[in-house]
């Protein structure tokens, strides 16, 4: 019963991370083909999305990036998420499964 209470408020408290504790974790991924500004308006997006932070960043064409990102410590197979992201006049947009803009 003990152990249930401790994992129950390690859970309540892993859900209470802030967006901005989010968006800084992330800024630490590497990003070297994605520019600085770029990395930090795909973070900032992100942020908004999840609870998990920005581990790998790749680039693709057409102004789209692929980002995976995962909780502290999360590794392996199967862990983390991933998203895709496009630049539309002049800002980063999340799009869903058929690749429509989510707002």
């Amino acid at each position: 019963m003990r152990l249930l209470a401790i994992f129950a408020v390690g859970l309540a408290l892993s859900a209470c991370v802030s967006r901005e504790a989010v968006y800084q974790r992330s800024l630490a991924a590497p990003h070297p083909d994605v520019p600085q500004s770029d990395f930090e308006q795909i973070a900032e997006v992100l942020s908004y999305r999840t609870h998990q932070s920005i581990t790998n960043v790749k680039a693709l064409p057409n102004d789209m990036v692929m980002v995976h990102a995962a909780f502290p410590g999360e590794q392996g197979p199967g862990s983390g998420d991933d998203f895709a992201l496009v630049k539309r006049d002049g800002r980063w947009h999340m799009l869903n499964a058929t690749n429509a803009v989510v707002e």
